[in-house]
């Protein structure tokens, strides 16, 4: 199978490929990780200048056939490679382009390497021959290629002025730099020669388009070098050279250059990994994705989520067998649940610390009794999490005793119920503070430590609501967005919205089990909890909710929140046709009432296109640009607009009518004009606006009405 298709992100499809004969000097490899490009996703929307018939440049995986002769690379190596096609689970490929992977990366570190590190380390070393000293402004500096260049520039002792947006520069700065500026404005110039002392630097590393290269060509010194990486509206040499004649410019495309000098690739990738071998590179933080889930990656990249690269990978993690290398940590461990998943993990070998408030019950002690006889360590500590100072100690005390921490899995917690207005600070602290104090000091504690996993288990309050757990739901809400801050971080982060457990757990000391059932929501069993926290314990993904529940009987209690439109599915919509739903709509309707559909239709698409959710409509009169949209969803829209009209429509429209309203009005007279007009009033044309004159008596009358029908409700 492959990605194929094009036009929007949903649009993509896994659909069959043809596995090809070798060639001499090819390997065939099974694709297990694959890096993501902001090339596919351009490819995706239709815009690149040139034409290709394959997704993906890149992959990691393991060779299942070698070509006559190749001599470095058997069958069963597992390698990197540069990959044209690789989004797909088989691909073919010169076997220069391949590289055997280090061994202390795994599948997902090592792709974030091939594409990225060999960009960012050609243009830097081979082409601006990069010292120590030199000044490089690095744009984008957050997203894959622009974040090997940091490293790339950091390892050289370069000093890096970087632009990203605003809400990555506290991760740019955790890198160490110090000069970093907005990638949404032009104003990043002024900025660089006011701290370079009007120098400016040795080095632009572009990725930016339009207004963006002549404002970067400002800052380039005399004799400077302009390394463009970028694909849309790159300048040729002539035009680099009619604004500063007496630079270098040079236009970097990898897969030319891996196609015209394969041996170039080999060489490169050579140099590179040995400096990840010895550690003087390190893998980029990812995200994760699963090629049947490609179309959110395509978007998570589009929309510009992403700090670092994004992966996508075809195999799923096999359950983990033992645990006989570590030590893992629970906290609540003395709870009905805690004590469950420390049996699981005894059972798998594991040593263990299990954190608790209380000390040992009669119960807890049988069980901590049991656990001993099966062989491993198991030492249990009376603190309170938010307590910083006590949990350091214990830290330090588990480093000098057991073997290496190797997991966290956070499941302390407390419960204060009440309705919101009854909710004083000391209840909203005395939840909050064991899961969001506790959870923040074990991040602090274990982010330099090389963890296998960060657990946080959390509630499916915090996705579906919770009516008198307001304290509870907030807690909940930081476990999940810490997992996503630690994976931005490249740091392992998974927070489990769990629902609610039957014979362990609050939920079943509450004996809640029959009023949930009412409302279409089951309980978990433990036999059913601990399969799933197996299957997820490996999984990449930063949240997922663990629900048993009825949809129809839940959302028959009248339930509007946003996130349900996210459950439920909307109905499949019909495929464009030249009469499209909307053009049916239009028929119906004389032309003055156009725009009371145009309009809502257009805040629909637009919506989309910005990833609000269903009840959010932006504002009419609203600039696309101010409303966040750049020049790729711009894209998107003109594509979802043909889709939904079945019309024609030209790409710089959306440019030249910049709002809703201004969109509307264009769609009405020029793209749908041939609409046949129906049910039509000829007077109406004569003064349309008299059917909305009305005078300030009327409005006078009207409001004295209402004022009288509100004193007879309020009995006078």
């Amino acid at each position: 199978l492959g990605i194929s298709k094009r036009g929007t992100p949903e649009n993509l499809q896994l659909q069959p490929i043809n596995r090809r004969h070798l060639q001499p000097g090819e390997v065939e490899i099974k694709v297990k990780v694959t890096g993501l490009n902001f090339i596919d996703v351009l490819d995706t929307l239709g815009v690149l200048p040139f034409e290709r018939n394959w997704f993906g440049v890149e992959c990691v995986g393991e060779i299942v056939a070698v070509g006559e002769g190749v001599k470095k690379l058997k069958i069963g190596d597992a390698i990197i490679a540069l990959a044209p096609g690789s989004l797909s689970e088989y691909v073919t490929v010169n076997a220069q382009l391949v590289a055997l992977k280090p061994e202390h990366l795994s599948f997902e570190e090592a792709a974030t390497i091939p594409a990225n590190f060999i960009t960012a380390y050609y243009a830097l070393h081979h082409l601006a021959k990069i010292s120590k000293g030199d000044k490089i402004l690095i744009h984008a500096a957050a997203g894959g290629t622009g974040m090997a260049a940091v490293k790339i520039a950091q390892a050289t002792g370069a000093e890096v002025f970087a632009t990203a947006s605003p809400s990555k520069w506290e991760f740019l700065k955790s890198l160490g730099i110090k000069y970093i500026m907005n990638s949404r404005t032009l104003k990043f110039a002024d900025e660089i020669m006011q701290q370079t002392n009007n120098q400016g630097v040795d080095i632009v590393f572009n990725s930016l388009s339009g207004e963006y290269i002549p404002k970067s060509l400002s800052v380039l010194k005399e004799n400077g070098h302009f390394l463009e990486i970028g694909k849309r509206e790159v300048w040729s040499q002539t035009q680099i050279a009619n604004v500063k004649p007496n630079i270098s410019y040079s236009l970097i495309d990898l897969m030319s250059t891996a196609q015209n000098n394969p041996s170039l690739i080999q060489s490169l990738l050579s140099e590179i990994l040995q400096k990840f071998e010895s550690k003087a590179l390190q893998p980029l933080p990812r995200k994760v994705f699963n090629i049947q889930n490609a179309p959110a990656a395509f978007r998570y990249m589009q929309q510009a989520k992403h700090i670092g690269k994004i992966v996508i990978t075809n195999s799923t993690p096999e359950p983990r067998k033992n645990f006989t290398e570590g030590t893992y940590l629970i906290t609540g461990g003395l709870g009905g649940l805690g004590l469950l998943l420390a049996r699981w993990f005894v059972e798998k070998g594991a040593n263990l610390v299990l954190l608790s408030r209380r000390s040992p019950h009669s119960e807890a002690q049988k069980n901590l009794d049991e656990l001993e006889k099966l062989g491993t360590q198991v030492l249990v500590y009376q603190v309170d999490v938010s307590n910083e100072n006590k949990l350091t100690e214990i830290f330090q005390d588990i480093q000098q005793k057991l073997p290496p921490l190797r997991g966290i899995i956070h499941a302390a917690g407390v419960l204060e119920d009440g309705v919101l207005m009854q909710l004083n600070s000391e209840k909203f602290e005395r939840v909050m503070n064991p899961k969001m104090q506790g959870a923040w000091n074990l991040h602090q504690l274990t982010k330099n430590l090389s963890l296998e996993f960060f657990i946080l288990f959390s509630s499916a309050a915090s996705l579906l609501g919770s009516p008198g757990q307001a304290n509870h739901v907030a807690a909940n809400t930081f476990l999940d967005t810490l997992a996503h801050y630690r994976q931005m971080l490249g740091l392992p982060g998974l927070s489990i919205n769990w629902g609610a457990w039957s014979e362990v757990g609050a939920a079943a000391q509450r004996q809640v089990g029959q009023q949930m059932s009412l409302k279409g929501v089951g309980m978990i069993s433990p036999q059913q909890g601990l399969q799933i926290f197996e299957q997820l314990i490996t999984d990449s993904t930063a949240q997922v909710g663990v629900v048993p529940i009825d949809w129809s009987r839940f959302l028959a209690q009248g339930l509007t929140a946003p996130f349900f439109s996210e459950v439920i599915p909307n109905e499949v919509q019909e495929k464009p046709t030249k009469d499209s739903q909307i053009i049916q709509k239009l028929a119906t309707v004389p032309a003055s009432e156009y725009k009371s559909i145009l309009i809502p239709h257009l805040q629909t698409e637009v919506g989309k296109v910005l990833g609000l959710q269903p009840n959010q409509f932006p504002n009419p009169k609203q600039g696309f640009f101010e409303m966040g949209m750049d020049s790729l969803m711009i894209v998107e829209l003109r594509n979802r607009l043909e889709n939904s009209l079945g019309r024609t429509v030209p790409s710089t429209v959306i440019f030249e009518y910049p709002t809703i309203q201004d969109l509307a009005e264009y769609i009405q007279t020029e793209i749908i004009s041939d609409i046949p007009i129906k049910n039509q009033d000829k007077d109406v044309n004569i003064n349309q606006q008299n059917e909305y004159n009305i005078s300030e008596k009327n409005i006078e009358n009207y409001i004295s009405q209402e004022l009288e029908n509100l004193e007879k409700l309020l009995g006078g």
